[in-house]
């Protein structure tokens, strides 16, 4: 008896298997390129209702919070497109997907716990079914797939969609109140003058921040750009400001004097610098301090005298945390809990 060697039809076997697994890489290519595609589309959204709800902060209001993160949403009285990730219209961002959180700057590490307005740093807006700091989650976003309606042709039982959780942390930075220093001899001091008279003796002086030698004129615009968060930047302990002092009795009687009165009981966020520098030059902030004039006679007690201040410091402030002004700036930092 002689064996069988017809071989007809191993061929169409093998293109047919080949073709299935080439099926199969060319959906898991395309799942994956749709995945990262529909992740692209939800990050930018995220980022900017954390940033938006982060500007927020400081107004110690939540829904004011919320209400400027869902402003990208589509639809309603927004203006434009809005958002337009995957369905974007059936999973808007609202509350659910804001919480309040506290950011340490050295560690990097993220607060949600017990964070209340008064307290928070920060905002996180998130898409994702379920939350991993604890707190309330919305809905992640539903990607379609390629791959598994042809896995299920092979009996394979799969879900048609896939879940894209996206997330997105923004923190503020204080901007300085006054573009004044005051020097660490008077940190604690709570009713103390602050001396901007040129002399060796001199305990406060004007903060320029880049303006080598800076003239009258310089130092009061940077008084008059203060309503609209200008010429005061983004800096923290390390960096090194170019000071100037003298009475610049124009600076008291238009600016500080109005500004003051306006508001009796508000304080100030002012860099600290070492004692003995030379108060024309450039020094190195090593601190931050709470000012807060003197409220005696309507804030008419914080002006003892020409080129002189009253009021009490307080230093080991932070721009992290402080809310001793009126402008802030966003910036996103990583949510390591996440993995984003």
């Amino acid at each position: 008896m002689s064996a069988v060697k017809n071989e007809r039809g191993f061929v169409l076997v093998f293109a047919t298997l080949m073709i299935v697994l080439l099926l199969i890489v060319v959906g898991m290519g395309l799942d994956a390129g749709h995945l990262a595609y529909v992740r692209s589309q939800g990050q930018p959204a995220v980022d900017a209702a954390a940033l938006a709800a982060a500007s927020a902060v400081p107004s110690g209001n939540w829904s004011t919070i919320t209400d400027r993160a869902t402003k990208f949403n589509p639809g309603g009285t927004n203006p434009g497109s809005g958002n337009n990730y995957v369905d974007s219209p059936h999973n808007l961002i609202d509350s659910e997907n804001v919480m309040l959180v506290r950011y340490d700057n050295e560690t990097g590490e993220i607060i949600t716990s017990g964070v209340t307005v008064d307290d928070a740093s920060g905002a996180r807006v998130a898409l994702e079914n379920k939350n991993p700091h604890g707190g309330s989650a919305g809905a992640a976003i539903k990607a379609p797939l390629f791959l598994m309606p042809l896995l299920n042709l092979f009996g394979q039982s799969s879900e048609p969609t896939a879940n894209v959780a996206v997330s997105a942390v923004a923190v503020n930075q204080a901007l300085p109140g006054l573009p004044i220093v005051v020097v660490r001899a008077k940190c604690g001091e709570t009713d103390t003058e602050l001396d901007f008279q040129t002399g060796g003796k001199s305990t406060g002086a004007w903060e320029t921040y880049h303006i080598e030698n800076a003239s009258t004129t310089e130092v009061r615009e940077l008084f008059e750009k203060l309503p609209y968060c200008a010429g005061q930047p983004a800096i923290d302990v390390g960096y090194c400001g170019n000071l100037a002092n003298g009475v610049n009795a124009t600076i008291f009687n238009e600016h500080l004097k109005p500004m003051f009165k306006a508001d009796p009981s508000r304080c100030y966020l002012i860099p600290v610098i070492p004692n003995g520098g030379n108060l024309t030059q450039c020094q190195k902030i090593i601190d931050w301090a709470r000012f807060c004039p003197a409220q005696g006679n309507n804030t008419d007690d914080a002006f003892p005298g020409p080129g002189r201040l009253r009021g009490s410091v307080t230093c080991g402030q932070s721009v992290h945390t402080s809310r001793d002004t009126q402008c802030f700036v966003q910036r996103l930092v990583r949510d390591k809990t996440s993995g984003m």
